[in-house]
């Protein structure tokens, strides 16, 4: 049975332009699809809303990320990565309550 975790990240994150940003992380799990076989999704929005996407694998292992706070720092940083990765229809996932 597939499942679905969404995992918010409270640290205060900040960027060098002193911009606050989210992050929020997406888990599908299905116990029939090994670890590494599974996407790995990465929903990101700065304060004010006005730039939201999603940086996405179809499976973990291709992600070349793999120190977490490194890809968020290349997320909040560099404008022309962030930018390619914009996904205005991803703003609905930022209604959930995270709490």
């Amino acid at each position: 049975m597939k499942t679905e975790d969404w995992i918010y990240d409270r640290r205060r994150r900040v960027d060098k332009n002193g911009d606050r940003w989210h992050f929020v992380t997406r888990n599908i799990v299905d116990p029939a699809v090994p670890y590494e076989e599974r996407p790995f999704e990465l929903y990101f929005r700065n304060d004010d809303r006005t730039e939201c996407g999603l940086l996405r694998f179809e499976r973990r292992k291709d992600n070349p990320y793999r120190d977490y706070d490194a890809m968020v720092r290349k997320i909040m940083n560099k404008p022309e990565f962030r930018r390619v990765l914009l996904d205005p229809t991803t703003k609905a996932v930022w209604e959930r309550n995270w709490k």
